[in-house]
């Protein structure tokens, strides 16, 4: 005892208590002491061991770390001072204390700290990409000004507009202070010293940049007369990224000429950093005035009134309500339809945030996979902190004898889980920096995963402002969340109990265990739910993969080329055609091949059509109809059965009858309960009907399971087009062929682009991208959650097994086999799997009805997925249970004895 109390005197000199309240104190510590090192001794330590261990653990704690009642007289201060001066000091007291405290358990902190940072950085590496595609406001001036103004009829919401709409909006609106119009990204060909290489590019109108507010980083953007006159003047803007890839940066870019699709482009300006035009996925290497469309796209989209071609952006006058602007836009498209009645009967105009038409296409599946994934790595973030709370409970037990000392030398309740809750948030900030890291690493790798064809042009995922305030924020939320119960149950200990408790009772903390078990069990439900929403997605996909799309899609290979880019006018085009499928031919393994404008699943182009003899049409004509111009044997080619009439001829080319082959969907919807053959169509805008001379079955044109939609073929002899797809079925495997078909057209010239190639297999690998990438996020979140919840698993039972080592001890000595005591053990753990995996089933049930619409025909309560997830589940958690069950069978009944 004296040796104690010296040693305790030796740290309070200096501490100017008053005597009485300073005896009080070395009396509380050495009975304190006393107790600690008579423990130590029942544990089996020896005495010079326990003496080293109680002062060792003595020099690591604060000897006055909690209010302590009035200290002795200090020094007057300034009024206004001492609160704030007085929360500082504590502030900074309980951090130290807590930093002592982690440095001292370094294996607990370790744990902890892993456990948060596995959550934290799920959690931001989602955020992370939400930010860069949906969060983060375009860069712009004043983006809540700006709105997106889209054409809508009774068969398509939310559509381009044409040029000659978009020029009358912009002249007759009353809303707006500008109207600027911009088209999808093109590809150019990239004519350079090393080759060719794709490009992307957009045709926008002169106001583009001013009406986003943009400013030039180098040089101007366009003038007046540059964007009023078609074919006249070739600029074009760089974007910084191709500025700096392309050309590294040098000033000199000015002036510079670019070579693209054989046209000679002057650069007049450099984008500003960041700004990679409204589309927020994907943005342009250039930017083109749209004057210059005829000679780009080598059609006349200027004055098609009823093309869907040009995306418009608004900025709304000051004191203009976004009501008053679709007010004043739903008159406009009366007046354009009544002005206009053969291109826009039974459109309208609509208008919608910039921000949400910055999605383009892909809005439903990025905003619909975003919350999908927020709500899962929310789940695993619960169960990281569900842990951690049991972590801190169990601690908390070690802990009591501290904790129980402190109330005694007069530390109020407050006081003690202020500290308490510091130490939790203190962890919590820690693991978020680990989170933050782990973040930044899972950006950079998930981003590696996209294809290297268009990766260049994606939004770049950065951890920037918002993503820090949200890892701060998610760090110190997740500190108070996993904190606040153990450090409310640790502040109300029994002072009386725990000083004088000199065994441990089998029976203690059982109310503890019971909350840890609620917490484990919950843990067990959001970890089935994770895994199974992972399952059903993954079963989507499988299934998608089953799907039909209306086409042979085996055996197929595909090459974009484009001789308009390279310098062809239409005889050129023509024999290259020829020329190509000759050779192309000629190669082994080749069965067939063709060619077609569009590329499957790519089908864009758009157009209205009126029918023969209905003079006085309804808005149920203004059908927004895919056309696609193909070459002989395309049906053949593609595996597109007919369902009547007959293919294309040789026949069929400029100067005969113009016909057209229609899909089931478009021939049931025009000519319902009749025979299409010999019906005659045209196009708005046209003045010459065509026939109809064949029927086929419907495929997918754009999505795969998407609702059939109309679709017309046209002969490609009489339909031109300089940039086509050439489709070749091939014997075997289509990968092996691609080099020798690209060899063959490169041998014609060099000058056609011919590095962009598809297979069958890879269109249907990239119209499902978006879903697999969200499916690996799943399985991976899945899995973490998984392991989450089983290390929960593995720690509450090895805990549950310290706690019962008396009573186990027991059982053994009135002769309990070791396989009953590990069976007892592992019932324990899986009832609680049990109730786990029934709570999970029924939430999984519930939000069913929500994934059903995106599962490609699985359904959401898909037995399979189901079943399998909780197999998994029920396996890994068995595991987590044995481990602790075989070290309970192993205990030694009189060591257990002894130490109880």
């Amino acid at each position: 005892m004296h040796e104690w109390k010296s040693e305790i005197l030796q740290r309070l000199k200096g501490s100017r208590l008053a005597p009485a309240r300073e005896a009080a104190i070395v009396d509380e510590w050495v009975q304190h002491l006393e107790d600690r090192f008579e423990e130590l001794r029942r544990d089996g330590l020896s005495e010079h061991e326990a003496r080293k261990t109680v002062l060792a653990e003595f020099n690591e704690t604060d000897l006055l770390p909690l209010d302590l009642g009035p200290p002795a007289p200090h020094p007057p201060v300034q009024a206004g001072a001492n609160k704030s001066g007085n929360w500082l000091v504590d502030l900074w007291h309980d951090l130290r204390y807590g930093l002592r405290a982690m440095r001292k358990n370094p294996a607990f902190t370790a744990v902890v700290v892993l456990t948060l940072g596995f959550g934290i950085g799920a959690n931001t590496t989602v955020y992370t990409v939400v930010n860069a595609l949906v969060l983060n406001p375009l860069p712009v001036e004043r983006p809540s000004e700006l709105v997106a103004v889209y054409e809508t009829d009774k068969n398509r919401a939310n559509v381009p507009v044409s040029y000659p709409n978009l020029e009358d909006i912009a002249q007759k609106n009353q809303s707006f202070t500008a109207v600027a119009g911009y088209t999808s990204i093109l590809p150019l060909t990239f004519l350079s010293g090393s080759g060719t290489e794709r490009v992307f590019a957009e045709l926008v109108t002169g106001n583009y940049f001013e009406t986003l507010g943009i400013r030039p980083a180098l040089g101007r953007f366009f003038l007046p007369e540059e964007s009023s006159t078609p074919d006249t003047h070739a600029v074009a803007v760089i974007s910084n990224g191709a500025w700096q890839r392309r050309f590294g940066g040098a000033s000199e870019i000015l002036g510079r000429t670019v070579n693209l699709s054989n046209l000679t482009f002057t650069i007049v300006g450099v984008a500003p950093d960041g700004f990679r035009g409204v589309n927020a996925i994907f943005g342009p290497d250039f930017w083109i005035p749209a004057m210059m469309a005829r000679a780009v796209e080598h059609r006349d989209v200027l004055n098609q009134r009823a093309g869907f071609d040009f995306h418009a952006a608004a900025r709304l006058k000051p004191g203009v309500t976004s009501r008053q602007a679709q007010a004043n836009l739903k008159a406009i498209g009366a007046s354009l339809e009544k002005e206009y009645p053969e291109a826009n009967l039974g459109r309208t105009l609509a208008l919608g945030p910039l921000s949400e038409a910055a999605l383009g296409d892909m809005k439903t599946s990025v905003l619909f996979g975003s919350t999908i994934l927020m709500i899962i790595v929310g789940l695993v973030l619960l169960i990281a902190c569900s842990n951690v709370s049991n972590l801190l409970l169990s601690r908390a037990a070690a802990r009591k004898h501290e904790i129980a000392a402190r109330l005694a030398l007069g530390a109020s309740r407050s006081r003690l889980m202020r500290q308490l809750l510091t130490e939790s948030m203190l962890l919590g900030l820690i693991g978020g920096a680990v989170g933050l890291f782990l973040a930044s690493q899972g950006g950079h790798l998930l981003w590696s995963a996209l294809p290297s064809e268009f990766a260049k042009n994606l939004a770049t995922l950065k951890v920037d402002t918002h993503v820090l305030v949200f890892a701060l924020a998610v760090s110190l939320l997740t500190g108070l969340v996993f904190g606040i119960v153990p450090a409310a149950r640790s502040s109300r200990t029994d002072i009386v109990e725990v000083l004088k408790e000199e065994t441990r009772t089998a029976g203690r903390g059982r109310r503890g265990i019971n909350f840890r078990n609620v917490l484990l069990s919950g843990q067990v439900a959001l970890s089935l739910v994770s895994l199974a929403t992972a399952a059903l997605f993954l079963r989507a996909i499988e299934h998608a993969y089953m799907l039909d799309p209306g086409f042979d899609s085996r055996h197929l290979a595909l090459i974009m080329t484009s001789p308009g880019q390279a310098g062809y006018d239409r005889t050129r085009s023509d024999q290259f055609y020829r020329d190509a499928a000759a050779r192309v031919s000629g190669l082994a393994g080749i069965q067939s091949v063709t060619w077609a404008s569009n590329l499957p699943f790519w089908n864009r182009a758009t157009r209205s059509i009126l029918i023969e003899s209905r003079e006085k049409r309804t808005t149920s004509d203004a059908i927004a109809t895919i056309v696609n111009n193909v070459d002989l044997n395309y049906f053949a080619t593609m595996g597109i059965p007919f369902r009547n009439g007959r293919d294309f001829t040789e026949l069929d080319r400029d100067g005969s009858v113009p016909v057209a082959i229609v899909n089931e969907t478009l021939a049931s919807r025009y000519w319902p309960n009749q025979d299409p053959l010999g019906k005659r169509f045209k196009f708005s805008g046209d003045n010459f009907y065509r026939q109809v001379i064949g029927v086929v079955k419907t495929a997918n044109y754009q999505s795969l399971g998407e609702d059939p939609q109309p679709c017309i073929y046209l002969p490609f002899r009489q339909n031109f087009s300089n940039a086509m797809v050439m489709y070749v079925r091939t014997a075997g495997r289509p990968e092996s062929v691609l080099t020798g078909v690209q060899r063959e057209i490169r041998a014609i010239d060099p000058l056609i682009f011919t590095d962009d190639t598809r297979t069958g297999g890879k269109l249907i690998d990239q119209v499902l991208f978006n879903s697999k990438m969200i499916v690996g996020l799943l399985a991976v979140f899945g899995i973490l959650a998984l392991g989450l919840a089983c290390v929960g698993l593995y720690g509450i039972m090895a805990y549950s097994v310290n706690q019962r080592r008396r009573e186990i001890g027991v059982r053994m000595a009135l002769g309990a086999a070791q396989s009953n005591v590990m069976g007892l053990v592992l019932r324990q753990g899986m009832r609680l799997v049990a109730v786990g995996t029934a709570i999970g089933l029924a939430l999984c049930f519930l939000i069913g009805s929500t994934l059903s619409a995106t599962l490609y025909g699985v359904s959401a309560t898909d037995p399979i997925s189901l079943i399998g997830a909780s197999m998994l589940l029920a396996i890994v958690a068995a595991l987590a249970c044995y481990l602790p069950a075989r070290r309970a069978s192993r205990v030694d009944p009189l060591t257990a004895l002894r130490d109880a």
